[in-house]
């Protein structure tokens, strides 16, 4: 290549670095105005030192949160803005930025004019000369005071609210869709009997002692129902189940299931209270029967004796009184039968294995004559049941279950069933009355609750469903295991 060659290519680049320079130099004034406009408008307090910590530029927000002017700060040292206790952090923030090192978000405590503590959010960048050589450093200040203020009150609310989910006296749990256990309180895990990681994270249905039963709440909830006083059972560590009484509801959020919240409660004192008074009650019952038959009814027994003696005297003798002495001893046989009746009603059932079925014959007898309605026993084979505590609510179950046909249903005839398949005994009462229908809990009376009292006091289960061809159904299941539980328990 020629000189000239060289010099004709050289020429344009340096024309054109030189239009460069020119417009960089034309161009810098501007962006310059424009950085010195952001800054001053900008929300953030932005302001310099140098590294002595002399303050040489400050702008309007900086005048705005620490109450300084320009003309009160520009020129004196930034310690005024350093609270006692905090100047061995800010020397060694400078030592980083004298490091070349940027410091960001650092939150501290800075003061105000007046004296006032806040709380900033800072940014240190160090800042250079034309020759890059560090001669001070930059700062934006944002005010957080008020954030901080903000979640300062929500970390006490959430701690208050963390306190109060684990110091409940009543079981807490939080429960996903599908039926894990996000979350439980304290009383939850002593109903269960386990250690937290135990049940966190675990199945519903793994503490559930009926898992079709948890599966049924589930869907309640998922459904958008509430539960409230829903009796079911929990498994606990040792393997005894506890009853409880559950409240429960979801939380939704933009239509999204987020968990269910249950409310627990141990009723297994109570439920053992209400046994040992219906057992209590159901012993003087029973002894104020043998009362009634082995006293009264022999007391009456003697004077209905004494007066047919009185009677066939009279009558020898031809008197006319003979007629008044056969009306009191008729009278006396007719106290002597009601007396029977009355301590047959107060214990039905005999203390024996067959007692039950035999009793329940009775029921069917008496309903019969009484009530002009047929009724009858269908028992195809022995049904022994040698637990006098489950027979005795099995009976009492069949005869609410009979009167609440009559009363309600006005049916021509009556069945009652018992029989025993595997390891559950099974009752049922079933008439062709006018039927009950569709039984929401508002409508469930105090005959089907004391049913339902009945059969949970024996594990059991009852329920009341329209009878296929018309009528009513009350069926109760019952384990006959719990005959053998109930008697190692006394």
């Amino acid at each position: 290549m020629t000189r000239a060659s060289r010099a004709n290519t050289k020429g344009p680049t340096r024309r054109n670095s030189k239009v460069a320079t020119r417009a960089a130099r034309f161009a810098w004034p501007e962006m310059r105005s424009q950085l010195a406009a952001i800054v001053e408008h900008s929300n953030d307090a932005i302001f310099s030192r140098t590294f002595d910590g002399i303050v040489t530029t400050w702008n309007a927000a900086a005048e705005r949160i620490f109450g300084f002017t320009a003309a009160e700060i520009v020129g004196r040292s930034s310690r005024v803005l350093l609270p006692q206790g905090k100047r061995d952090d800010f020397r060694k923030l400078v030592a980083r930025i004298r490091r070349g090192e940027v410091v960001e978000h650092y939150e501290t405590e800075r003061l105000r004019k007046d004296g006032q503590r806040i709380h900033v959010s800072l940014t240190l960048s160090p800042v250079r000369d034309s020759r890059r050589h560090l001669i001070g450093f930059s700062t934006i200040a944002r005010d957080v005071t008020d954030e901080r203020r903000m979640k300062e009150l929500i970390a006490r609310r959430e701690h208050q609210l963390q306190d109060l989910f684990d110091e409940a006296s009543v079981g807490l749990a939080l429960i996903a869709k599908e039926g894990t256990i996000l979350r439980t309180n304290q009383a939850f895990l002593d109903i269960v009997g386990r250690p937290a990681d135990g049940v966190n994270g675990h199945a519903l249905v793994e503490l559930h002692a009926d898992a079709m039963a948890a599966e049924t709440l589930l869907k309640q909830l998922a459904s958008r129902q509430t539960l409230h006083n829903v009796p079911t059972e929990l498994r606990a560590s040792d393997g005894q189940t506890r009853p409880v009484l559950v409240d429960a509801n979801a939380l939704w959020e933009d239509g999204n299931f987020v968990h269910s919240r249950w409310f627990v409660r141990d009723i297994s004192r109570r439920k053992q209270l209400e046994r040992e008074l219906l057992e209590l009650s159901d012993r003087e019952r029973r002894g104020f029967a043998q009362e009634l038959h082995d006293g009264l009814g022999q007391q009456l027994g003697g004077i209905a004796y004494l007066g047919n003696v009185l009677r066939e005297k009279l009558a020898e003798r031809g008197a006319g009184e003979a007629s008044d002495a056969e009306r009191i001893f008729n009278l006396v046989r007719e106290a002597i039968e009601h007396t029977r009746r009355i301590s047959r009603g107060l214990s039905p059932i005999r203390p024996e294995p067959e007692g039950l079925v035999l009793a329940l014959r009775e029921l069917a007898h008496q309903t019969t004559e009484l009530f002009r309605v047929r009724c009858r026993l269908q028992c195809r084979k022995p049904v022994p049941v040698e637990d006098s505590v489950l027979a005795g609510h099995l009976f009492r179950i069949a005869q609410e279950a009979v009167s609440n046909a009559l009363k309600h249903g006005k049916p021509h005839h009556i069945t009652i069933r018992l029989g025993r398949v595997r390891n559950h005994f099974k009752l049922v009462v079933a008439d062709d009355g006018k039927g009950i229908g569709t039984l929401s809990p508002t409508r469930q009376g105090l005959g089907l609750h004391i049913m339902q009292y009945r059969a949970g006091l024996i594990q059991g289960t009852v329920t009341v469903q329209p009878r296929r061809g018309g009528g009513t159904e009350v069926i109760c299941t019952a384990p006959a295991s719990e005959a053998k539980s109930r008697k190692r328990s006394r």
